[in-house]
């Protein structure tokens, strides 16, 4: 007689050993505790209950927890288990092609560290994008930090017309844009951005105190006056476990057609 077997369904673990379990396993907890599927305070599963769910030892499930309880995304509380933080630190943009002032707002809910300033020959690509055809171009480099813990790497390129007003006083204290409004009196108009998946190299690494090969969610920016004349180009690097971006889509009907669109 044949006894029918039941495989146990594979939740994203590889027996690949350039990839340890432990940290699978902890990518995967850690994604479930930001994302929400874990509320804030809530148990986790029992250790052996993870095991058992996800096809590995429980010294492996120890490893993982140990590591998010150093991110303090975990609290191990002895003979009682493993709880969700309280508060599980993030930012997120609430519209993929948000408002200027979104912008503004996050910036104004994190501080700054300056890592370097220097006036630089940009590459062909960044030149285009501020729509110069010579000359050098200020070059920002610095990260950002919310409650004490680096969430971001940034690189600020500014055209000589901006570039030359800034002092570097005022960006370790303000958001960018709202510099450029406020301080340098430039009326922003619009903004283009794209986003796109990327993971951390060693020096990135160490600057967001993160593991190399972390993901990163990796956005462009240029940003427009009310003359949509390009008076910023900015690259930034987001720590994917603390920060998301969310869209709106908004049906579109015409006399012909019904599209989706982008809000």
């Amino acid at each position: 007689m044949v006894r029918a077997t039941m495989k146990k369904k594979d939740k994203g673990m590889r027996r690949d050993k350039a990839i340890p379990l432990y940290y699978q396993l902890e990518t995967i907890l850690r994604k479930k505790i930001v994302s929400g599927d874990y509320a804030p305070e809530a148990p986790l599963p029992s250790e052996d209950a993870i095991a058992e769910e996800y096809g590995v030892s429980r010294i492996t499930v120890r490893q993982a927890l140990a590591s998010l309880e150093q991110e303090c995304l975990v609290v191990r509380l002895r003979g009682k288990g493993t709880f969700v933080s309280k508060e599980i630190q993030g930012i997120e943009l609430s519209r993929f092609t948000g408002t200027i002032e979104d912008l503004i707002l996050m910036g104004l809910r994190t501080s700054t560290q300056v890592l370097s300033w220097a006036w630089i020959d940009p590459p062909e690509r960044i030149r285009k994008r501020l729509q110069l055809e010579s000359g050098k171009v200020l070059r920002i480099e610095k990260t950002r930090r919310i409650e004490g813990a680096p969430f971001s790497h940034v690189l600020n390129y500014l055209p000589p017309a901006v570039g030359e007003k800034i002092r570097m006083e005022i960006v370790k204290t303000k958001p960018m844009l709202m510099i450029l409004e406020e301080d340098l009196g430039f009326q922003l108009s619009e903004a283009y951005q794209s986003v796109q998946a990327s993971i951390a190299d060693p020096e990135i690494a160490a600057l967001l105190e993160i593991r190399v090969g972390d993901p990163l969610l990796r956005s462009e920016r240029t940003v427009y006056d009310v003359k949509l004349r390009p008076i910023e180009y900015v690259i930034s690097l987001y720590r994917a476990d603390k920060y998301a971006f969310g869209m709106k889509l908004k049906r579109e009907k015409t006399n012909a057609v019904s599209r989706w669109g982008v809000v």
